[in-house]
């Protein structure tokens, strides 16, 4: 068999530049209804198993073929993708039997309901080959707010026991937005690895982001008293100011979307990631990656943005831009005032911390030192009373 080392997490190996990403949507059927879910033209699709092998077999030979790569990480997704378990199954057990000749590894996102004795011994025996990364939004009230159900339990320690190093993936809705540290902190203190983001497609306001600086100053200061915390991603973040014209500093593609990754639908139809698929689009305003001239220099840059000091700091998503406002470069301006607290707390985070080591690292001190430059453009700002795109003059910084 062979296989992708995983001697570092899911995120840094996806960010692996020698690494093609290849998705699979094996289902469009899922067995929840989350309010923050995109995907909005669910239906009761599968992918056959022989197309799956297909795809990978085509994918593998690419991956010979092209200099640029030297792996293939092969997504299930959905959906929910354990709906189509018995591909998964079948597919993972078909590449440990020598099928292609790159090194390769899989990985499933799931919301880890389905989750049978079954599977659960299945996939303690075949942990080497696949990872799953499970959603999970913090307690027991905000899962159920979220999912708008009471169908939730997850086996947390059945996760964290196979794949330690598999955070899990926290989405932040408008209604558990003042739950937010609670449910972060509620989940570290057991021992468990967390991120969050921030749902898409939501009618963020001033007063959310005012809330949400409030939320995580609180787990700033947990992490400051409590140092065996591992902070929530949103601190750790480094914050990427740019107090410079827009000619000086570009927007950046930060994703692989449509270059060293693709998205197969169900029919073998090929996109750019999943977002520009027909479960999230609909079938007419689907996207096939043939469309679109993925590397055409400033495909996602936002004029509206250009000066703003937070440009390459603020996330971007061109397959939410094109979903929710029809075009690639367009970023939701509700995110502005949210990004802002984001940018201030990780600034303040970081430099608290930093004053609270006797010896600094190399790494620690350049933190710090980004920080602190960055927290000197921040500090013009304010949250209330400034508004987005941020612009503050550079000469008057120099």
């Amino acid at each position: 068999m062979v296989t992708i080392s995983k001697s570092q997490s899911i995120w840094e190996e996806e960010h692996s530049a020698r690494r093609r990403m290849c998705m699979l949507m094996v289902t469009h059927a899922c067995n929840l209804n989350c309010s923050y879910c995109y995907e909005t033209h669910k239906q009761g699709l599968y992918m056959s198993i022989g197309q799956a092998k297909d795809i990978i077999k085509r994918e593998a030979k690419f991956v010979l073929e092209d200099d640029r790569f030297d792996e293939l990480q092969i997504d299930f997704m959905g959906g929910e993708p354990l709906m189509n378990f018995p591909l998964i199954k079948e597919v993972v057990e078909w590449l440990e039997s020598g099928a292609i000749d790159v090194p390769w590894l899989c990985f499933a996102s799931t919301n880890a309901t389905l989750i049978t004795e079954d599977v659960r011994d299945w996939l303690r025996e075949h942990k080497e080959s696949i990872i799953l990364g499970a959603s999970y939004d913090g307690s027991g009230k905000m899962q159920s707010t979220n999912r708008g159900t009471d169908k939730y339990a997850i086996d947390l320690d059945f996760f964290s026991d196979l794949w330690p190093e598999q955070e899990f993936q926290m989405t932040i809705s408008k209604e558990t937005l003042p739950n937010l540290a609670e449910g972060v902190l509620s989940i570290q203190r057991k021992g468990y690895g967390v991120s969050a983001s921030l749902a898409q497609g939501v009618d963020w306001t001033l007063e959310d982001a005012l809330l949400y600086r409030e939320q995580l100053c609180i787990l700033k200061d947990a992490y400051l008293k409590e140092t065996s915390l591992t902070p929530l991603n949103k601190l750790k973040r480094i914050v990427d100011v740019f107090n410079l014209p827009s000619s000086e500093r570009e927007q950046l593609q930060r994703c692989g979307t449509g270059l060293n990754m693709v998205t197969y639908d169900i029919d073998g139809n090929r996109y750019g990631c999943h977002m520009f698929t027909p479960i999230v689009l609909g079938k007419e305003r689907a996207l096939p990656v043939d469309n679109v001239e993925w590397e055409k220099p400033g495909l996602m840059a936002d004029d509206y943005c250009k000066d703003c000091v937070l440009r390459c700091f603020c996330p971007t998503c061109p397959g939410f831009n094109y979903k929710y406002r029809g075009d690639f470069s367009n970023r939701d301006k509700r995110w502005c005032p949210l990004v802002l607290a984001e940018a201030m707390t990780a600034c303040e985070f970081q430099i608290e911390r930093i004053a609270m080591i006797d010896n600094l690292s190399k790494l620690d001190a350049e933190y710090g030192k980004t920080a602190l430059t960055a927290y000197t453009v921040l500090q013009k700002l304010d949250i209330e009373k400034s508004l987005s795109p941020y612009i503050v003059n550079h000469k008057e910084m120099a």
